[in-house]
């Protein structure tokens, strides 16, 4: 997926299934009593509103973020941010690599932006298939 934040172009790729599986472990339970709001930046994404999106879910997710250890930060950044790359004279060079950020013009807000849009592409119909409510418990016999 490409995409333009401030004027400067990015392309994503997808997480491969093991490092959706690690992200998403790191993400659930973060991300429990979010699904209803990722479902609709998804609809906003497909209806090219990305700037919408963003706006929409970036200060739940850094609130939720701020609860997690360094660890999991990183657990969940680095495999992200692997798969994004900027266009950058006549090519494309990836943002991160091996924990270190190539470009120093990205500020917080980008790279949360960069994250939020590879787990929105990479994990988003896993994230479909979550409950929006909780189960309603069945009564007792």
């Amino acid at each position: 997926m490409e995409f333009e934040i401030k004027g400067v172009k990015y392309r994503t790729a997808k997480l491969s299934v093991f490092e959706q599986l690690k992200v998403s472990r790191k993400l659930l339970p973060v991300l429990a009593g979010m699904v209803s709001d990722f479902r609709s930046v998804q609809e906003k994404i497909s209806s090219k509103d990305t700037e919408g999106a963003m706006a929409t879910i970036l200060p739940k997710i850094a609130n939720a973020v701020s609860d997690l250890s360094d660890g999991d930060v990183d657990a969940i950044l680095f495999p992200c941010l692997s798969v994004v790359s900027r266009e950058h004279m006549k090519g494309w060079v990836p943002v991160c690599q091996h924990g270190e950020m190539a470009f120093d013009d990205i500020d917080l807000l980008t790279m949360l932006q960069l994250v939020a849009r590879v787990v929105a592409d990479s994990l988003g119909n896993f994230l479909q298939g979550l409950p929006t409510s909780e189960m309603p418990t069945p009564p007792a016999e």
